[in-house]
């Protein structure tokens, strides 16, 4: 016969005054409130601790902890702008896609989908993307084209018109046989740029037979600003993919004599990098290049049924020094995703091809078969994002949409209510200190 044992009477719940004693001791100590709102994760709770008081504010928009904050929580891809041209005529405009679509970026996801709606009566290119900021080039019906640096999740669809890129410089050629070829590269500033969100960058690269020429310029305060040129004696051929990097000091390009050309601004030169050894430019989609931390570039490969990922860091040194970081295997991928079987690599027109892909080679998108699929290549998850149609003649583009930084501090409960698309209780006591 067992001993019944007596249960155990649950403790009574601290007073209300020892709860709120206890709550003002953590967040009344500045390092504790800091790692608190350091573990928030997503920069739309972090807006919404700014309208706590004043103090919270304070702490959360210092620069040293934005630097912490942004390397813990790194910008995320709310979504991606797909174009694909249907046939013969201008391209429609962009759509968009959510990537793991989040409460708390809902209200961002609906703007950035609602956003090319204001071109209707006009096509629209995305010719950049850098954070959540998008460099367009829209055209009318007489084919007249007007370029827009926009940031279509802000409230209100911030939008301003920049002018093109400058024309080419004039060149002497050796010879009056020799011909001159340009082509453009337009790029974004980093999200931690001039903020005036009308600043991008114009590469222009110059080819004949004798020479290979680049030019920089920068538009600051609506006019175009010469910064820098490079040039080499490399006849070297436009090249049939436009993969190119640029880092603000460095320049780089995929060649068409399967090198990546290296054209450095601040010395003015223009060196051939090596590519990492098996790796050759077989077709259109295979390689892409994608910028690092301090001077590194990734450089990402796919062959068959493998994703391999290679790191060089550049510092001072364009020798092609790689290093093999990740090898994905893609029908892993796409199993995951529900694809059916792998099918056989017949030619180019079969392959996988990579579309887009993250600083630090955090992502991909990759076009496997006709379906855009989205890969987080830390995590390794995967997510079908589109499946192309008969309607679907080319894929055109494909843009990544990240969380905006560095992230503007609202002042009003009404303005944070625009950016977040959640109730805030205006009771907030936003006078304390």
């Amino acid at each position: 016969m067992g001993i019944e044992k007596p249960q155990r009477r649950p403790s009574p719940p601290p007073p209300p005054q020892a709860v709120e004693t206890s709550t003002s001791l953590v967040l009344g100590d500045d390092d504790l409130l800091r790692e608190i709102l350091l573990h928030v994760g997503l920069l739309t709770s972090l807006l919404r601790g700014t309208l706590v008081c004043r103090r919270w504010c304070r702490h959360a928009s210092d620069p040293a902890f934005l630097r912490r904050f942004r390397a813990r929580n790194p910008p995320r891809v709310v979504g991606v702008y797909l174009a694909s041209a249907p046939g013969p005529g201008p391209p429609p405009r962009p759509r968009f896609l959510p990537i793991h679509p989040l409460p708390e970026l809902a209200a961002a996801a609906r703007r950035a989908a609602a956003f090319f709606d204001a071109f209707e009566g006009s096509s629209a290119s995305i010719l950049d993307s850098r954070g959540g900021r998008l460099l367009v080039s829209a055209f009318d019906d007489r084919y007249e084209s007007t370029q827009f640096v926009c940031s279509p999740m802000s409230p209100a669809g911030h939008t301003v018109v920049v002018p093109p890129p400058p024309p080419p410089p004039p060149i002497q050629l050796t010879s009056d046989e020799e011909c001159l070829i340009y082509h453009y590269g337009e790029f974004l500033p980093d999200d931690a740029g001039d903020g005036d969100g009308r600043s991008y960058f114009s590469v222009v690269m110059g080819y004949s037979e004798q020479q290979t020429t680049v030019h920089l310029y920068e538009l600051q305060d609506m006019s175009w600003i010469f910064r820098a040129s490079a040039a080499a004696q490399l006849p070297v051929s436009p090249p049939k993919s436009r993969v190119m990097l640029f880092d603000n000091t460095k320049f780089y390009m995929l060649s068409s004599i399967n090198k990546i050309l290296v054209c450095d601004f601040p010395s003015s030169s223009i060196s051939p990098m090596e590519l990492p050894n098996g790796v050759e430019n077989e077709h259109n989609g295979c390689i892409m290049l994608s910028r690092g931390e301090n001077s590194e570039i990734y450089l990402i490969y796919v062959k068959g049924s493998q994703l391999r990922i290679f790191l060089c860091r550049t510092a001072g040194d364009n020798s092609g020094n790689w290093f093999l970081v990740d090898t994905i295997c893609l029908r892993e991928v796409s199993a995951n995703v529900g694809m059916k079987a792998w099918p056989p690599l017949d030619g180019q027109s079969t392959s996988v091809k990579i579309r887009a892909v993250g600083d630090n080679a955090s992502f991909v998108f990759l076009d496997m078969f006709g379906t855009i699929v989205f890969l987080d290549v830390t995590s390794k998850q995967a997510e079908k994002v589109y499946e192309m149609s008969p309607e679907d003649k080319e894929l055109v583009s494909v843009r990544p949409l990240m969380t905006i930084w560095p992230p503007v501090f609202p002042s009003r409960v009404d303005t944070l209510k625009d950016w977040c698309g959640v109730h805030v209780d205006a009771r907030v006591d936003t006078e304390s200190t």
